[in-house]
């Protein structure tokens, strides 16, 4: 699916580690190393030159804890508060207005997952993370950008997602119309 624009830096590396996972395909870019090391490449992260099996479920699980932080439950903090002090991610102060993110970077991992946290810490900071948002249909989740003016949007695309929810809920009540 690649219905809306991507999110702007930095949240389109967040929005981007959310959708290898692709439920209404049921595509995961991240069941193997090379797909890892192919993601981040592309965002310009560090990464293992071998992935292990453990990296591989650690960098899905914190996609996950992402994906429900983005449709708006806490069932992924515990997993987040963990990375963040897995990977000692913390602010840096610098001259002026901006604020950095630092972590302990023990692995290329590590620094990978301090880069999307800190995208995710930053964002939340400025109200920009609320944006990023996640379909609101269960078999989709696909992480989207919501760039409405009173950030309303519930669907990664409203003619693919949202037409089917308006469809079936048509037929519910149609369907509890006629044994009426």
């Amino acid at each position: 699916m690649a219905p809306r624009p991507a999110a702007p830096p930095p949240l389109a590396v967040v929005q981007s580690l959310v959708n290898t996972s692709e439920l209404l395909e049921d595509r995961d870019d991240l069941t193997t190393p090379a797909g890892l090391v192919a993601w981040a490449a592309a965002e310009g992260l560090p990464c293992p030159a071998r992935p292990t099996q453990a990296d591989l479920t650690r960098v899905r699980r914190f996609r996950e804890a992402l994906r429900q932080l983005l449709g708006g439950t806490a069932g992924g903090l515990d997993a987040l508060n963990g990375e963040l002090a897995r990977t000692g991610t913390r602010p840096l102060l610098q001259a002026g207005p901006h604020v950095a993110f630092t972590g302990d970077d023990a692995t290329a991992l590590d620094a990978a997952i301090t880069r999307v946290l800190a995208a995710v810490i930053t964002t939340g900071l400025d109200g920009s993370l609320r944006r990023l948002k996640t379909c609101a249909a269960e078999d989709c989740r696909w992480a989207f950008y919501d760039r409405s003016p009173n950030v309303v949007s519930r669907w990664c695309e409203t003619s693919v997602c949202g037409a089917r929810h308006k469809m079936r809920a048509y037929r519910a009540r149609q369907a509890a119309g006629s044994t009426a």
